[in-house]
């Protein structure tokens, strides 16, 4: 069969599976598609707009640049068929390109039995599963850190250029793109003896042209620093995706990977040696790891850089064992791992589904506060709510959202007395809801992460008078 008909095959393969795990469930899964697909819409109807498009308590909300814009725009032809399946089906789509063009990959890099790494690379994390039903960027950044890679190695430095532009206009993790650019440089120089400016330059050049030809330049730049220095990369306060796993926990998530470093290291400590190819993922996943150490979203991408790794590692062992025609239990028993593995991690992952998708409950309370709720009203919201109330009402201020990093950065005091009231830990008898933020309305979700609120309002009930409840949420509108 010809490399462009198993491409096409495997694509179509995981565009089916991935349906299968996301329509486990009708709803978006998560919270963060919801803004997505709205922000997506709203570029659609009213073009680049820099306000009302953030929660008004964030350094979003003063010269807000989209530093996402590409995805954004990504998304926009999915808008005209909806939005929350549409959003969906986006996730499927990313992800089916994802496995597709990691399945193309280790096909150039002549690996065997790429399919089998390329199933293992969706089975191998539960966790890892479950963001990949997130209506999010994260595929087509892994996609493009492959392209690099590969252009890296065919020395196309000219298309660096135009992945680092797209990655710059997608996301602010170009500068693992750098780092992984570095780490060939540095094998390059060490090995070979060889060194190209252009391995730089154009990276560099692609960078500097996705900032420029954002409409939200300049305020692009100082908001990928922010995001970058202060609120994903290297420090995140509140945002628990980016802060560590216990020790327990990140063993229990990443065995698989683990055990995938373990044979990594006794095959090289057999064989005594690794050539830069090896030596090149190998760095690479270890550097990974590290930070997924620090932080638990880089498992997205520590679980292919260490599958890469593993694969190319023993391509050479499983050459010699095919030539030698081993017994059919080895490959037998490789596909019973990976059935138990994805049967395990599955149903693990509908489990994990169910009870983190609920925000679609408050579906009557975010109608009758469309229908109810005056237009650019203020909204006091605990920030999970804001992407579901978002997504259904953008015409309404809400004080808190997206991420609580964006509203510690925006005013310190303010927010610690807000986290003060949403974790029932503020000591004093003022409303600081009213006293700090003076909105127009109160919303409350029936929900754990509410209680102190709804304890804080009862403390406070003078202040507030019930215009709609149900069984999963409540609108208050503020009389103090």
């Amino acid at each position: 069969m010809g490399k462009i008909k198993k491409i096409i095959l495997a694509f179509f393969f995981f565009l089916i599976l991935l349906g299968i795990m996301q329509f486990t469930v009708p709803y978006i899964i998560g919270f963060d598609g919801y803004y997505n697909i709205k922000a997506a819409e709203i570029i659609k109807e009213k073009g680049f707009v820099k306000e009302g498009i953030a929660p008004e308590n964030t350094i979003l909300n003063k010269n807000y640049a989209d530093i996402q814009l590409l995805f954004r725009i990504l998304l926009i032809p999915f808008t005209f068929l909806g939005l929350e399946s549409v959003a969906k089906t986006a996730a499927i789509l990313f992800g089916a390109i994802a496995f597709a063009v990691f399945f193309w990959f280790l096909l150039e890099n002549k690996i065997r039995y790429a399919f089998f790494w390329s199933v293992l690379y969706l089975f191998t994390s539960e966790a890892l599963m479950y963001r990949l039903m997130l209506p999010r960027q994260m595929p087509l950044v892994i996609s493009l850190l492959l392209l690099t890679i590969y252009f890296l190695q065919k020395r196309k430095y000219i298309f660096l250029f135009f992945t680092m532009l797209a990655h710059a206009l997608l996301h602010s993790s170009f500068v693992f793109q750098f780092i992984i650019i570095i780490f060939y440089i540095i094998l390059e120089k060490t090995v070979s003896k060889e060194f190209n400016y252009k391995i730089i330059l154009y990276p560099f050049l692609g960078v500097i042209a996705g900032f420029i030809f954002s409409p939200y330049f300049p305020n692009n730049i100082a908001m990928t620093y922010l995001q970058i220095f202060k609120v994903n990369l290297v420090g995140n306060l509140y945002n628990a995706e980016w802060k560590p796993w216990p020790i327990f926990d990140f063993i229990k998530n990443n065995i698989l990977v683990l055990t995938y470093f373990a044979i990594i290291a006794s095959v090289i400590f057999k064989r005594k040696k690794i050539n830069k190819n090896e030596l090149f993922f190998l760095l690479s996943a270890l550097f990974f790891l590290a930070y997924t150490v620090l932080s638990r979203r880089m498992e997205e991408y520590l679980v292919p850089f260490s599958i890469i790794a593993l694969a190319l590692i023993l391509n050479d062992h499983i050459s010699i064992s095919d030539k030698n025609k081993p017994f059919p239990y080895i490959r037998y028993g490789a596909i019973i791992f990976l059935m138990i593995i994805s049967g395990i991690n599955f149903a693990i992952l509908r489990e994990d589904i169910r009870n983190n998708t609920f925000l679609h409950n408050f579906e009557d309370c975010s109608a009758w506060m469309a229908d109810n709720v005056p237009k650019n009203s203020l909204v006091f919201v605990n920030a999970y709510a804001f992407p579901y109330l978002f997504f259904k009402n953008s015409d309404v201020k809400y004080t808190h959202g997206i991420d609580l990093t964006y509203s510690y950065l925006y005013d310190r005091e303010k927010f610690e007395r807000y986290m003060g009231i949403l974790q029932g830990t503020l000591r004093s008898d003022e409303d600081y809801i009213l006293k700090d933020y003076n909105p127009d309305y109160l919303f409350s979700g029936k929900v754990k992460q509410d209680v102190q609120l709804f304890n804080h309002i009862v403390a406070h009930k003078e202040n507030y008078k019930s215009v709609y409840e149900d069984e999963w949420c409540a609108v208050l509108m503020v009389e103090g």
